[in-house]
């Protein structure tokens, strides 16, 4: 009997003079001094049976850490001469000075306490669960939560023998808590994982008070009509709703958006991100005293007018977020309701601008390279708006420049700042154009220049010009394909003449989305009427197919980033002959083809057979021509 008291009493189930009040008790009234804690409501018994539980530990944790040849003996009796004894956080001591790895650590407190180590490299998350549960709880007591029923709750934990903070997260979530074990870094890595991978907006500005303050670069304003630096500055520093627009700005960047759009309704705000030219909502709640003011910040940001609200407004801004500069380019519009703005993020490093990072291969990338570093010569890329044009062309501008080349671009506008390269942006409204610009550019002893479209007969013609006269000119124009770019060029009045003797190469281009890695699977949904849709599925019969079925890295899509499919065309001796005469499209592209060009379709399928892409994704971004025999 003196046994259980002193149980009770060590685990501090039950005070000492509790145990010694129901001792007397169960003296007088003739039963067991257990039947009498029982009867009593004094102890809790569900942590009556944990202590159990806990009392009948299989061998002590340094006994494991020996058998398992973590430490030995006489390490130990090291450690207990230094510290008067083995200290209760000996697994600690040891990760800290590096004697024994996190997770072998964990693996022999599993073993001490009974319970199931996970790893956590290859756990599958069920999202219903882990949302049922704070995020705030999850990283402050570090667990996370398996699964869940109405009568208790499985977590994997950091530190499951601390049977005070087990306690206080059982109040907390208000159920009983079966443990299991995985390191504290393990745990906190998949947290911060699924926040990165989540567009839910509890999830995404679940640390809104702790985002960091991003640093806005200033750059000298060249356009003095849209000058504001003696604005005011109307938000302070430290108001939320510069801690929100910089959150929403950073969650963009980090999830590898391409703009962020923010929609003024009658009664809310909404926040959108582009990801893989998918648009997704992450916020319409945002409180009615921050819409005007988010907006507003925005505009400041731009250096635009913020009295201004009646016309358009387009400015840029530079800030350096996770030790890199990003660019942002601002779109301000005027609607029924308020200001609209998008932010199309600009960021040179997530865009790597290489080649074969923009789906370049083979023998295209082979023909590409030896194209654009020809001394002189047209190089053109085709493709319709958000193809990937402008990417493809610093890309080259990227692989070919060196410091002995004096390199000047016109664009409108300049998306990304280029060391050591004469940047001009274009300027309607001052008579700076494309043609205008180009003029002056030619007489700027440039080697090389970079055109970003050519919209008209006269920028064509200066460009073919530049071409012929002994610089390699790079630009890009709004065409189906190469047949239909060469099409386009000959109604802008090119001469066939000038157009053979300047060009060197045209390249047309599409963004197919990837199948997402995380949950690429086989795909069996393809039905027979697509496949009657497809006259070319036939060539193709022993082709497997993919698909994602979506998970929470791709936001349920089955696709995660973009890559590009091509077809390149040379302008060889025989094409240009067949430009001279004005031989029909078709013919030029049957031409093309027996020389070597892979057509756009042909680029998509081989996306297709390789696994990259889908069937449906690619029937999206291209379909069957007719080729003539």
């Amino acid at each position: 009997m003196n046994l259980y008291k002193h149980f009770l009493v060590e685990n501090e189930l039950i005070s000492s003079k509790d145990a010694a009040e129901l001792e007397k008790n169960a003296t007088s009234e003739n039963k067991a001094f257990f039947d009498a804690v029982l009867d009593s409501a004094k102890v809790d018994e569900k942590k009556l049976k944990k202590a159990f539980v806990r009392s009948f530990k299989r061998k002590p944790f340094y006994q494991v850490l020996i058998e398992q040849n973590l430490i030995t003996l006489d390490e130990l009796k090291k450690f207990e001469n230094v510290l008067g004894g083995i200290p209760s956080n000996l697994g600690n001591i040891l990760v800290e000075k590096k004697i024994v790895s996190e997770e072998d650590c964990a693996r022999a407190l599993a073993k001490e306490l009974d319970l199931q180590f996970v790893d956590l490299t290859s756990f599958k998350i069920d999202e219903k669960v882990f949302n049922s549960v704070d995020l705030a709880l999850m990283r402050d007591f570090s667990f996370i939560p398996e699964s869940r029923n109405d009568s208790e709750i499985v977590l994997i934990m950091a530190e499951p023998g601390n049977v005070d903070l087990i306690e206080d997260l059982e109040l907390r979530i208000g159920l009983p808590i079966v443990p299991k074990i995985s390191t504290a870094k393990a745990i906190q890595r998949l947290i911060a994982l699924m926040v990165e991978t989540s567009l839910d907006s509890k999830m995404v500005f679940s640390d809104l008070d702790s985002v960091p303050k991003l640093e806005l670069i200033e750059e000298k304003e060249t356009d003095e009509s849209q000058s504001t630096a003696s604005i005011p500055q109307v938000l302070g520093e430290e108001a939320p709703v510069i801690r929100l627009v910089d959150s929403i700005i950073l969650k963009a960047v980090r999830k590898r958006a391409s703009d962020i759009h923010f929609e003024v309704y009658e009664s809310q705000l909404k926040v959108k991100y582009r990801i893989d030219g998918v648009l997704f909502e992450i916020l319409s709640d945002v409180e009615p005293r921050f819409r005007g003011a988010a907006i507003s910040r925005l505009k400041v940001m731009a250096q635009l007018d913020i009295a201004e609200k009646r016309v358009p407004q387009d400015g840029r801004f530079k800030l350096k977020i996770d030790e890199r500069f990003v660019d942002f380019r601002v779109s301000v519009l005027p609607s029924i309701f308020g200001e609209t703005v998008v932010l199309r993020i600009l960021d040179k490093s997530a865009l790597g601008l290489d080649l074969k990072k923009v789906g370049l291969d083979g023998n295209d990338l082979i023909t590409f390279h030896r194209n654009i570093r020809k001394p002189y010569g047209m190089i053109l890329v085709a493709g319709p708006t958000g193809s990937g044009k402008t990417t493809t062309l610093y890309s080259a501008i990227k692989a070919i420049h060196t410091p002995s080349d004096k390199f000047i671009t016109i664009e409108d506008p300049v998306e990304y700042q280029l060391p050591d390269i004469v940047q001009i942006a274009v300027n309607e409204k001052k008579g700076l154009t494309f043609s205008a610009g180009l003029r002056s550019i030619v007489r700027q002893d440039p080697d090389k220049i970079m055109v970003g479209e050519i919209r008209d007969p006269e920028t064509a013609q200066i460009a073919v010009n530049a071409a012929l006269t002994g610089h390699l000119v790079l630009s890009t124009i709004h065409a189906n394909n190469v047949t239909d770019a060469i099409s386009r060029l000959i109604n802008m009045r090119i001469d066939p003449y000038e157009f053979v003797s300047s060009f060197n190469l045209i390249l047309s281009q599409r963004l197919i989305r990837k199948i997402c890695p995380s949950c690429k699977i086989i795909d069996e949904t393809i039905s027979e009427d697509q496949k009657k849709l497809t006259p070319d599925l036939s060539l193709h019969s022993k082709a497997q197919f993919f698909r994602g079925s979506g998970c929470r890295f791709c936001h349920q899509t089955g696709y995660q980033s973009r890559t590009g499919i091509f077809e390149v065309a040379e302008m060889s001796p025989k094409i240009k002959q067949m430009i001279l005469s004005r031989a029909s499209p078709l013919l030029i592209k049957k031409t093309a083809i027996d020389e070597g060009m892979v057509s756009l379709r042909q680029a998509g399928w081989k996306k297709v057979e390789a696994g990259e892409t889908t069937f449906e994704e690619m029937n999206r971004v291209t379909f069957e021509e007719g080729i003539l025999e």
